[in-house]
């Protein structure tokens, strides 16, 4: 266990106290042999701090390896979590996410440390702080995984795919501490949820948004007029939106180079539709290109400042405008995913074709779309009726008919 040797140096190695009531609800539970190794612990610790020397000394590794989990701050071990998760390449977006539900389980462990009054006295900052410095021995909580889901519907009051979400990421993390032998190993199990095939926009909400802004209009509401339109002409990312260049849109072979996707591969992708090709002109050449027929950006949707312009916006930038716009045309549904839905959906229900989705997707392999095409076979079931061969076929009238004669 090397990950003890190096956070015992740097953690302050105050003694751990296990007296009871500790842990909120005895939740956390401690053997008579772990309350012996650490009492060892704190007594040698103790030892080295009165005699003035190092507060490991003499302190070897078979002795830390039986109290690491219990001395070492959930969020030490996570940095190394992290910085392991971006040595292997994991995108940055992928990283926020872990972050994150990092973040979430460190309220969760304030949760399970405070008495209620105490937590329901605590801002967010000082339960995230507070439960950073719990030792990451929660993870090996009894009734971890119900405690937290309970936390996660009772108290942050989330729904089940925001559950199973968070459990995603949790599961990733603590299967990480099980290879490197910090706490024991499990099988741990999410529930699998459906999305609500429902939750798209509808063709009313659609109308709305799509309606053309007026002459004097701002350059943030045209922006984002042009943002809806790519989004539900193309299905592309958020991610993949903010960094999309100027130089990216091909107009004399009808392409969108893709050069940031959650899979990291580059591909190229159509614009056939005649009304997202002229909306893209007339953006480009009415509100990005000055007199001298120069950009004034090189991103295809900038920020509205013209200092930021060469910047890329962020994610969550552009999310608070797209809602900003849905809003302003008086539709309530505020997500810019929800656009990527709409896309898929629309796709599906039409009779796209699904290897063509996966490109368009930015899909590694067919499991996700094989997947929306499940969570849309109800309204494809209400179709069959239509398009299929023995609905429609009806036997053509061909003149009068022979028929049978009659035995005597």
């Amino acid at each position: 266990m090397s990950l003890a040797r190096k956070w015992a140096r740097v953690i302050s190695m105050s003694p751990i106290k296990v007296e009871k009531g500790i842990y909120y609800s005895g939740r956390m539970s401690i053997t008579e042999q772990e309350e012996k190794d650490i009492d060892a612990f704190n007594k040698k610790v103790k030892e080295n701090r009165e005699a003035g020397l190092p507060l490991d000394y003499q302190i070897g590794r078979a002795q830390l390896e039986k109290v690491a989990k219990f001395i070492t701050p959930f969020d030490k071990v996570m940095e190394i979590f992290i910085n392991e998760q971006r040595g292997r390449g994991n995108s940055e977006v992928t990283i926020k996410h872990y972050q994150q539900t990092m973040r979430k389980l460190e309220i969760f462990f304030c949760w399970l440390s405070v008495s209620k009054d105490e937590y329901n006295s605590m801002t967010k900052n000082q339960k995230i702080s507070f439960g950073a410095q719990q030792p990451y021995a929660f993870m090996e909580s009894d009734d971890f995984e119900a405690n937290f889901r309970e936390f996660l519907i009772e108290v942050e009051e989330v729904n089940e795919v925001t559950v199973a979400t968070y459990f995603r990421d949790y599961r990733v993390m603590a299967y990480w501490l099980m290879e490197n032998e910090l706490i024991e190993k499990r099988r741990i199990t999410i529930k699998n949820v459906e999305a609500d095939p429902k939750a798209v926009y509808t063709d009313d909400e659609i109308d709305k948004l799509l309606k053309k802004p007026s002459d004097d209009c701002s350059f943030k509401e045209y922006r984002d007029w042009v943002v809806v339109n790519y989004v539900l002409g193309t299905g592309n990312r958020v991610g993949t939106i903010i960094n999309l260049k100027i130089s990216d849109i091909d107009f004399e072979e009808n392409m969108i180079s893709i050069n940031t996707q959650k899979n990291k591969r580059k591909t190229r992708i159509p614009i056939e539709d005649l009304k997202l090709r002229k909306i893209l002109k007339d953006y480009i050449e009415d509100w990005l290109t000055d007199e001298n027929g120069s950009y004034v950006s090189t991103y295809l949707f900038p920020s509205s400042y013209s200092d930021a312009s060469n910047y890329p916006m962020t994610r969550e930038r552009m999310g608070r405008s797209i809602a900003e716009y849905n809003r302003s045309r008086g539709v309530n549904k505020t997500s810019i995913h929800l656009f990527r839905h709409t896309f898929v959906k629309n796709w599906i229900l039409t009779g796209g074709d699904l290897h063509m989705l996966q490109k368009m997707l930015g899909h590694s392999t067919l499991e996700m779309v094989t997947h929306y095409a499940n969570l849309y076979d109800v309204d494809l079931r209400q179709g069959v009726n239509n398009h299929s061969v023995l609905a429609t076929h009806r036997a053509k009238n061909k003149g009068k008919m022979i028929k049978r004669k009659l035995k005597k």
